[in-house]
């Protein structure tokens, strides 16, 4: 092979060297990139509140959690602990009323200063989930 062949092959390995790695880079950056945007608006879709075009139904119960329901099977602690300690250990929030339940998607935090209490929220009922725009505690009936 004459030398002049062999610097023609180093050059054109050179380039195809470069511009695979360059768009490899380019790939990196831009994979980085989306999954920094779109990474986050997916991370936080369940924490993110209703839209507020859409007008809020209003619900009211007892804030409790879906492993131990209305009736929490620890006797030691009080109704808020127990929910608390059911969430940190995989359980969901959720609304009692009557015969009713529903989870609660929303602000966990929200949910855990209630949690034990009886509340009015106001959200949007989608299948068996109500998503949360705000909540109050009602004021408990005083018995005549």
């Amino acid at each position: 092979m004459k030398h002049s062949d062999r610097s023609w092959l180093s050059l054109l390995g050179f380039f195809a060297v470069i511009t695979l790695g360059s768009s490899l880079i380019f790939a990196a950056v831009f994979a980085g990139v989306t999954a920094a945007f779109g990474g986050s608006e997916s991370a936080h879709a369940e924490d993110q509140q209703v839209d507020p075009i859409v007008p809020g139904q209003s619900f009211s119960g007892v804030i409790t959690d879906s492993h131990c329901g209305p009736r929490h099977m620890d006797s030691k602690s009080s109704a808020l602990e127990c929910a608390r300690l059911c969430v940190q250990n995989g359980s969901r929030y959720i609304i009692v009323d009557g015969d009713k339940n529903y989870e609660l998607a929303g602000n966990p935090a929200l949910f855990g200063q209630f949690a034990g209490q009886r509340v009015q929220l106001t959200g949007v009922l989608s299948g068996g989930t109500i998503k949360v725009s705000s909540a109050r505690p009602l004021a408990a009936k005083i018995a005549e």
